[in-house]
């Protein structure tokens, strides 16, 4: 589970996809907003057009927030992400979320 200091609050969350810069992947789509926060905080967002079913919204939120969690260390602080799932991961494996997510917030930060 993501530690709550990296979680990205509601009130931000409007605010982030207003004026954030977007990165757009064949798999997720980035926005990102630069702030002063000691730390990066993150939303994930999955829509019923990906996954009808809560439970599949809800693993993918899961595999994503993991693989955030896993590349904690590499990505520099001070930023706020919400990202928005374009396709159904439940079939991918964790290596390779992790390694799009890299990919993504490696080019924004």
């Amino acid at each position: 589970m993501l530690p709550s200091l990296h979680r990205l609050p509601r009130t931000a969350f409007s605010m982030v996809l207003k004026t954030g810069s977007r990165i757009h992947n064949p798999d997720i789509t980035c926005v990102s907003v630069k702030t002063t926060n000691p730390v990066s905080r993150f939303a994930v967002v999955v829509s019923k057009k990906i996954a009808k079913h809560a439970v599949d919204r809800n693993r993918i939120k899961r595999l994503v927030r993991e693989a955030i969690q896993h590349l904690l260390p590499t990505i520099k602080p001070g930023f706020d992400f919400v990202l928005i799932a374009k396709t159904n991961f439940t079939e991918k494996k964790e290596k390779e979320i992790e390694k799009v997510m890299k990919e993504l917030l490696l080019k924004i930060t």
